[in-house]
């Protein structure tokens, strides 16, 4: 049964399934105050390049145990530059890219200090160019548990898993920029640079409830 309320930790530049369960939830609680975790969407993304998949990753500094909100951003790598060049062959010729490039490019080079505000940034692009109107709140402290009419998504959606273990994702084909085969759960950069109004209807269809 689908709940009104889900509480999930922040992703940055997510994925098509983390997507589907934002615009499905009339209520989100975006966990910030837990233990940052390595080697998940909490500082990476993924589309497809004129080859393969690529992973895109923001480098942070963190310690054993930084509370997510925390985290801050290590400019010393540079990270932008390559994420933009790459961002850029992937989707240079794509239908939306002349439209949304900007939007994502100004994220990018205002520089903020936190990962935390980089991705709500990034989010609230994408919320925009959905043309969709959300607004959340955010955990004060970790709970192990979440209040019982809330559905409990946090680290449930993981880059280490194929989404079809999870059933909270059905992924619709659409037109990418390069290949023959479908790459399913992409960042929703891919889908937004590649279908750009059209981008809600697929995620709509993509809901598994």
């Amino acid at each position: 049964m689908t709940k009104s309320a889900i509480c999930i930790e922040l992703h940055y530049l997510g994925s098509l399934e983390f997507f589907t369960r934002l615009i499905n939830s009339k209520n989100v609680i975006l966990e910030v105050s837990d233990y940052f975790l390595k080697q998940t969407y909490r500082n990476r993304f993924f589309i497809l390049g004129p080859n393969q998949i690529q992973m895109l990753t923001i480098p942070v500094h963190h310690k054993k145990k930084t509370i997510f909100r925390d985290v801050t951003i290590d400019y010393h790598q540079n990270w932008i530059k390559n994420q933009r060049k790459t961002v850029q062959t992937a989707y240079g010729k794509a239908p939306f890219y002349d439209y949304f490039f900007d939007l994502f490019d100004q994220v990018w080079i205002s520089r903020p200090t936190y990962l935390l505000d980089l991705s709500i940034s990034m989010m609230t692009v994408c919320l925009k160019i959905l043309q969709i109107d959300m607004s959340f709140n955010f955990t004060i402290i970790y709970q192990q548990e979440v209040q019982k009419d809330v559905l409990d998504l946090r680290n449930k959606i993981s880059a280490k898993k194929p989404s079809e273990l999870r059933n909270l994702y059905q992924p619709i084909s659409y037109k990418q920029n390069f290949g023959s085969n479908f790459a399913s759960n992409l960042s929703i950069m891919d889908l937004l640079m590649c279908e750009g109004p059209n981008a809600l209807k697929i995620l709509q269809q993509s809901t598994n409830e």
